[in-house]
This record gives structure tokens, C-alpha cells and sequence, in this order.
């Protein structure tokens, strides 16, 4: 609780400082907004089956302070969460952008490069100045896992991982960039990356290299692009001792190459091809090579026709428990209007799986699947579907059958005549057969429905509730009834203050 204390004094004090005095209000500056965004609900699962029973509750207030100050552009979100009857701040972000710097306080994703930064979740701060136009320095230091608040209502579980890091980068004139990054960890570790691109009319050349303790770590990519043709290969070759202080560069062990192929020589046609072909030093075997090769084609012809077709193959074979699966998509979609937009579909996706392990079952599988939308003009929309498969298991040469037929109606958010009232809901039916000869199914029914109160652009409030229903043979135990009732609203406080 004192963390969030904490943090609602910095929030309030924040807002405090901004509301001093000013007197330079400039063109086209917007004025400081104070949104609110928050929720509460609770829901149950009944069940003959224990593991399926549960009660829960929740809710959420979310703050979001926006507008233009003396300093630049400010942006703030402050969140209080409710999970497993334990309050914490779930979420706190404050973002000042001026001509030559930004800052970024609380929870933020970094991204710097697939060697270093790759797109972190992380609870910390950021600064990133620009002297000038060609050159940039970020400086970035925070926690990843558990973080520094939020511990008992984040998703992210994992011990915490602390860490600081500092990247340059210097672009001037010609298409040429160069980067240099170092990162380092309270255990230790430390990261130093140095990377290059050079852009020419189409094509991009790129390089980074980066040592890491006992590892080492090469990436390359050439890219050619243009209006109808995209063409590139990245190669890389990184250490499994290269290792980053939050140990989450998912290329580590691997050296190979992924390259990719787009052809759009109209806008009706559209072809793609992409090859991942590596090694894993980490997790696999030295001996074998992981091959992961897809591709699709799409063609749209003038009387509303679609035909596409996508196939994969992935040999994995290099590790423990991998195998080879493959599949294909044939489909044919056709439009047609029967006083508003519909369409019917086909798809035929034949799958094949050969394991390496003894103990896993090899199979191969054919999935017909036929289907219908209908929109009925802007207010509602039905899907209904209904899929065929047979597969065959190759080590007892046994075929089963299993069918499902899965129907959903959609109501758009409506206005109830003229008045400030909005209705929206969804229905959904789901039944599947495990086998022709299985006379139980396991049918699953979905229903929500949400009303929603506007009475201006600044207020609007909804209250929801949603039913579901699984019920299923025995044998599976997953049979349950689980229902959830929620609250929630907005409100904007336009206080058109002016501190710019």
C-alpha cells in the first residue's frame, strides 16, 4: 500500500506543479484533459467437477492526464488494479516529449535491437536526447519479472530481473546509420553491440555484432523493396553463451538464416513465401537441421471471388520430442449481395504430423470446413459453420471422424431509438463430436450482452453480463456453468487549462 500511496502523491503533485500559472497559450495546443476509465465485476463457475469451481471478482481504476505543458507534450496513465481480493497498482506511465527529448517513467517497452533490447516489458525509466537532428542517446534502466509494483496482480511471475542500459545512434545524410549499445545487470552480465545499416533508393543493408560474457552474436540482413516485390535474408549466428541480463533473446543457440519473398505484381494478386533454416545449439542437436517453410497465395477476382491457398512445413527434428508437421489451406470465398454484403466459404485443410518420439502418435488429418456469413445491413451479423475431419492414426491404422458445427450472431452496438441508451450482444453455439460412432458431444453455448448509457461526450457508463455453458461427457470433466456481471465508466474532465 505504500507504493501506491506513493504514486498518488507523485500523481497528485504532478498535476499540482502543472497547473501553476502560464500565460503563453500557442496555437493549436491543446488543453490538459484528466480521463477517468474504471470497473468492477464478479463472476462464479458451477461444476459437478471441483477443479471447475471458482468465484472471483475485480476491478480497475485508471487515471489518464494528457496535454500540452511548457516542457512538450505530457501523457499519463495511473492504474489501481483488484485480482484475487488483493489491491496494487497495476500499471503507472507518465510520458513528457519535448523538440529534442522524451521521457518515460514507469511501465514501458523498449525495443533497441534483436541483440540487445527486443521489444522488453519492463517497470523503469527512459531518457532519450537528441543534440541534434543525425544523433541520439537513450539511457534506460529498469526490472523485468515481478517488477517494482504490482507483484500480486501482474501476469508475469518471474523473479525479478534487474537491469540499466545506454544506445547511440548516429544517422546522418545518405542512408547510412550507425549504433553502438551497452547493457549491463545488477548479477553481472554485460552486453556490448555495435550495428550498422546503410539504406540505398530499395535496398537495405544491415550489420550488428555484439559480445555478451563468454558469447558472441552476429546478425546481417540485405533487403530489396519496391511497390510489387519485397526480397531478404537476415542471417544469424548467436552464441549459446551469449546471454543478455534479462536472458530473453529468443535467437540465442541459433545460427542460420530467414528469408523472405512478396510479389504483388496487381493489387488482386499477392504471393509470399518465408524460410527460417537454423541450428539450435541450445535446445537441439548439432547433427540436425530445423527447416520451418510456409508460404500462401491470395487472388481476388472481379465478381467477388476469393481463392487462396497457404501451406507450411516444419521439420524440427533436431530436438528431443520434435517431428515434422505439415499443412496445407485451399479455400474459395464468394461474395454476394442479397440486399446487404454475404458470403459463402470452403476450406480444405489437410494436416500431416510424423513424430520423432515413440511414445507420440504420427497422424494425418482432412478438415472440411463450409460456411455462411450473413449481415443483416449494419446491426447484426450471423456466422454459421460446420467442419468434417477424418484422421488417421498410423501406428494402429484407426480412422475417427470428428465433426462440429458452430454457429454466432453479433449485435452491433445500437442505439435504442433516440435515446442516449446503446445495446450490443453475441450468441454463440459450438456442439463437437469426438467420433461418428460417439453418441455424447460436447456442446458449448456463449452469450453476452452489454447496455451502455451516453448521455454526453464526456460520460458514458455500460453494465454487462456474460453466461457461458460447457456441457460435456464425463469422461473429459470440463463440463461447467460460469457467469460474469460487470460495471464500468468513463468520464473526461475537459479543464481547459491551458500551460502552454
Amino acid at each position: 500500500m505504500r507504493k501506491i500511496s506513493l504514486f498518488i502523491l507523485i500523481f497528485v503533485a504532478v498535476f499540482a506543479c502543472l497547473l501553476l500559472p502560464s500565460h503563453s497559450y500557442g496555437i493549436g495546443v491543446s488543453p490538459l484533459a484528466l480521463k477517468y476509465v474504471g470497473g468492477t465485476g464478479k463472476g462464479e463457475s458451477t461444476s459437478q467437477f471441483v477443479e471447475n469451481r471458482w468465484t472471483y471478482k475485480y476491478q480497475y481504476h485508471l487515471f489518464i492526464l494528457s496535454g500540452d505543458v511548457p516542457q512538450g507534450s505530457l501523457s499519463s496513465q495511473f492504474q489501481l488494479e483488484e485480482r484475487d481480493y488483493t489491491t496494487e497498482m497495476g500499471y503507472a506511465h507518465l510520458t513528457l516529449n519535448g523538440s529534442n527529448y522524451s521521457i518515460n517513467v514507469g511501465d514501458n517497452v523498449s525495443n533497441f535491437s534483436d541483440l540487445t533490447i527486443s521489444s522488453i516489458s519492463y517497470q523503469g525509466a527512459s531518457v532519450t536526447l537528441k543534440p541534434s537532428s543525425d544523433l541520439s542517446f537513450t539511457v534506460v534502466g529498469g526490472s523485468r519479472g515481478n517488477g517494482v509494483w504490482g507483484s500480486n496482480v501482474r501476469r508475469d511471475t518471474r523473479d525479478k530481473e534487474n537491469f540499466a542500459g545506454l544506445r547511440s545512434v548516429y544517422a546522418p545524410e545518405g542512408g547510412l546509420g550507425l549504433s553502438a549499445t551497452f547493457l549491463t545487470s545488477a548479477g553481472g552480465t554485460q552486453v556490448l553491440s555495435y550495428g550498422s545499416e546503410y539504406i540505398l533508393k530499395d535496398l537495405k543493408f544491415g550489420m550488428e555484432y555484439g559480445t555478451a560474457t563468454d558469447g558472441k552474436a552476429i546478425r546481417g540482413e540485405v533487403r530489396y523493396q519496391s511497390n510489387w516485390l519485397t526480397l531478404g535474408t537476415i542471417f544469424r549466428d548467436v552464441d549459446s553463451t551469449y546471454i543478455v541480463p534479462f536472458d530473453y533473446v529468443s535467437y540465442r543457440g541459433q545460427k542460420g538464416t530467414y528469408s523472405s519473398f512478396g510479389l504483388r505484381p496487381m493489387n488482386e494478386l499477392s504471393i509470399n513465401v518465408q524460410n527460417n533454416s537454423y541450428l539450435d545449439r541450445l535446445n537441439g542437436t548439432l547433427e540436425a537441421m530445423n527447416i520451418d517453410t510456409r508460404g500462401d497465395i491470395s487472388y481476388n477476382t472481379p465478381n467477388g471471388t476469393n481463392i487462396g491457398y497457404s501451406g507450411w512445413r516444419n521439420d524440427r527434428q533436431s530436438y528431443e520430442r520434435g517431428g515434422i508437421s505439415e499443412g496445407e489451406i485451399m479455400y474459395i470465398t464468394q461474395t454476394f449481395y442479397l440486399l446487404t454484403r454475404n458470403a459463402i466459404y470452403y476450406r480444405f485443410q489437410p494436416t500431416w504430423y510424423t513424430s520423432g518420439n515413440a511414445s507420440e502418435e504420427s497422424y494425418s488429418e482432412d478438415k472440411n470446413i463450409t460456411g455462411i456469413n450473413i449481415s443483416l445491413f449494419d446491426v447484426a451479423h450471423l456466422n454459421y459453420e460446420i467442419e468434417n475431419t477424418f484422421r488417421i492414426l498410423k501406428s494402429s491404422d484407426i480412422t475417427v471422424n470428428p465433426t462440429a458445427v458452430n454457429a454466432r450472431l453479433d449485435l452491433f452496438e445500437t442505439q435504442i431509438m433516440e435515446s442516449p441508451y446503446y445495446i450490443a450482444s453475441s450468441v454463440n453455439y459450438r456442439r463437437d463430436l469426438a467420433d461418428k460412432d460417439v453418441k455424447d458431444a460436447t456442446t458449448t453455448v456463449y452469450t453476452d450482452v452489454t447496455l451502455k448509457y451516453v448521455p454526453s461526450k464526456d460520460l458514458s457508463c455500460f453494465i454487462g453480463t456474460k453466461v457461458s455453458n460447457i456441457d460435456s461427457p464425463k469422461a473429459d470433466m470440463t463440463a461447467r456453468n460460469q457467469t460474469d456481471i460487470n460495471f464500468g465508466l468513463t468520464y473526461t474532465f475537459n479543464t481547459d487549462i491551458f500551460l502552454k
